[in-house]
């Protein structure tokens, strides 16, 4: 009986698996019984990888993802989707989780520079939060799923913690999962302390590309100890900041640095360097001038303009109704008023003006009859003012102004403009971030207790791992081709996404002949040349992946 299966990208995943080590890093590291399993834990851990990637499902549907596969010819004679169901992975999350998943990850991440040559010269990091539904009310949980400071803007929901370092060819080298309570600062302290030996393949440790919350007393005292370079946004809440702005535009020596992105519509900037103290250590600063405006700032400001126009219409209002009994009162009282209402985005003007009125008797009640009132002569203030747009364009313009921390000082090596380009880069863990948020690769999550729960938190870091490898791959052998790789939807680039490089396959077929040959469909159109870019044999979808074997 001839069988028509729907490979898609899972023979070609699979293989990177094995290519890398990961699948026989974690057979080695983890203790199981190869004559009572029927797949390994590396199996295991490559079929949630594999449902990762493709399009993600609740463990407990892995049985239905597979279920068009060729599940014997990737995981072994006799094996069927039903072998791949929710105990089996939870047994092999149980295996991860008594080793330790952050010491499988490391181990899997040490392995993958060596075998891939990566460059952890520079390395980003940064956190974000990802929501999970249920109570999680345990005792003593290993992994504390509570309320938090959500990045996902849900605080009505629990919560757990993910903390990437990535290389400059954004490789998450460092993955962590971390409590749902934790804040960026002390994670960043923690990261710190454990630089050094978590990438020891090389001399020296990376230097360390983190948002403004690395900056604090404690981890500027904990990088100099560790004599770790590091770059960062210097945070707004130090007056020093404000400072470094004001300096900047008063000496007014910028150095125009062009922009960093090939969009059309992409920032221009130009940059200062200062030198100042902080906590008695001399630090490099880079005061950055970008040529449009964040937007939330932009919409910050003229929600600021309209609330202070409103107020001081209404304060201009208020002074027009009192009445003063000579000039110079009126004088004396705008002078006042003027003092207290200063603003250097509107001009104001006023004028007084005299008014002859009748006197307001003494006595209470109706006037007799044929009263003549007497008259005074009493001054008003009638003011109005008018936005300053060229203070308001000041403003702007230094609203799109930050300000950089670095302790390298090499002028040579480190360039004013690659330091700003490289904190720039700090968008790749950003990315990251949102393929890790995508419904299509984490969610749901339906485990009971949080010890699953942070095993499969590491599984997902291990499944970015390996998209961040297809997507280095292809990018690097890209390098060295004049044509760039086609993309569905008749596009072309020379920089694909993993997301991109994963979408060529998804037409794969293989066809199983009645004694049990496997063919490729006559009219199937391999991605040869992708393959060749991933290093990866199209032979993989007829024949299996190498052994698993340690």
């Amino acid at each position: 009986m001839t069988e028509d299966y729907i490979s898609g990208p899972a023979p070609m995943i699979q293989a990177i698996c094995r290519d890398i080590g990961l699948t026989q890093t974690i057979n080695h590291m983890l203790d199981w019984d190869e004559t009572r399993c029927k797949l390994s834990p590396g199996q295991r851990v490559e079929a949630m990888i594999i449902n990762c990637l493709m399009n993600r499902s609740a463990l407990y549907q892995l049985p239905v993802f597979f279920e068009h596969m060729d599940v014997e010819n990737m995981f072994g004679q006799g094996i069927t989707p039903n072998d791949l169901n929710d105990h089996a992975m939870g047994r092999a999350l149980d295996k991860i989780a008594a080793v330790g998943p952050e010491k499988v990850y490391g181990t899997v991440s040490l392995r993958v520079i060596c075998e891939e040559d990566i460059d952890v010269g520079i390395l980003h990091g940064d956190t974000t939060s990802v929501s999970v539904q249920g109570a999680y009310e345990e005792e003593e949980p290993v992994l504390n799923l509570t309320h938090g400071y959500s990045k996902d803007r849900r605080p009505d929901l629990k919560q757990f913690l993910y903390g990437v370092g990535t290389t400059a060819d954004a490789v998450p080298v460092i993955g962590q999962v971390r409590d749902g309570n934790k804040s960026d600062g002390p994670w960043n302290y923690e990261l710190i302390s454990k630089l050094r030996k978590l990438l020891a393949v090389k001399e020296t440790p990376p230097v360390y590309v983190a948002d403004s919350s690395l900056v604090c007393r404690d981890n500027l005292k904990a990088m100099a100890t560790d004599e770790i370079s590091f770059i960062s946004r210097f945070p707004g809440n130090f007056s020093l900041e404000k400072a470094l702005k004001d300096r900047a535009w008063l000496e007014d020596h910028w150095h125009p640095v062009g922009n960093f992105s090939e969009r059309k519509d992409a920032a221009r900037y130009q940059i200062q360097s200062l030198e100042e103290e902080l906590y008695g250590v001399q630090y490099r600063f880079i005061v950055a001038h970008s040529s449009k405006l964040d937007g939330r700032k932009a919409r910050s400001i003229d929600r600021q303009l309209q609330e202070r126009e409103d107020e001081l219409d209404k304060q201009l209002q208020k002074l027009s109704d009192r009445t003063f009994a000579c000039e110079p009162d009126a004088h004396e009282a705008w002078r006042h008023f003027e003092g207290k209402h200063k603003d250097r985005c509107f001009c104001l003007q006023y004028r007084i003006e005299e008014l002859h009125r009748p006197k307001k008797r003494s006595k209470p009640g109706r006037p007799p009859k044929g009263y003549v009132p007497k008259m005074e002569q009493v001054y008003t203030i009638r003011a109005e003012f008018s936005r300053d747009q060229e203070a308001i364009d000041t403003w702007k313009s230094q609203a799109s102004c930050f300000v950089l921390i670095t302790n390298l000082f090499d002028q040579n090596e480190w360039s004013d403009r690659r330091i700003l380009e490289e904190y720039k880069n700090q968008s790749k863990v950003e990315q990251h971030f949102r393929f890790m948020k995508d419904p299509k690769v984490t969610g749901p999550i339906y485990l009971k207790n949080s010890e699953r729960v942070n095993a499969l938190a590491y599984i997902f870091l291990l499944a970015l791992l390996v998209y961040s490898i297809i997507q280095r791959r292809a990018r690097r052998a890209l390098q060295h081709e004049t044509e760039p790789m086609y993309l569905a939807g008749r596009k072309w680039s020379h920089q694909p996404t993993g997301r991109r490089v994963l979408e060529r396959f998804h037409q794969m077929r293989v066809i199983k002949l009645p004694d049990g040959t496997r063919v490729f469909p006559g009219n199937l159109k391999i991605p040869e040349r992708v393959l060749r870019f991933l290093r990866v044999d199209a032979d993989v979808y007829l024949n299996g992946p190498q052994p698993e074997q340690f």
